[in-house]
């Protein structure tokens, strides 16, 4: 199945960007991200199926800060992407 992992800095960022993507009907999950997808070692993700760009626009509208965007389709292999 296919999904995006949104890095986000902190638990308490992605915890803040879940609830405002929830309440734009927008389901998003945090997770901790793979380490191997992390520079810093501890990091956390926004895992969304659906409605990235409209997640992103939201994000930047609101000023919450994210970082890389990964997809995968295999849960497996992350490759970036970027809008």
């Amino acid at each position: 199945m296919k999904h995006y992992l949104i890095m986000c800095r902190s638990v308490t960022s992605a915890q803040r960007a879940a609830r405002l993507l929830e309440r734009a009907l927008i389901r998003a999950a945090v997770v901790k991200a793979p380490s191997h997808l992390t520079r810093s070692g501890c990091t956390y993700a926004l895992r969304l199926h659906a409605k990235l760009e409209e997640a992103i626009r939201l994000l930047r509208k609101n000023e919450i800060a994210f970082g890389r965007i990964f997809l995968t389709e295999d849960g497996k292999e992350y490759r970036e992407v970027s809008l």
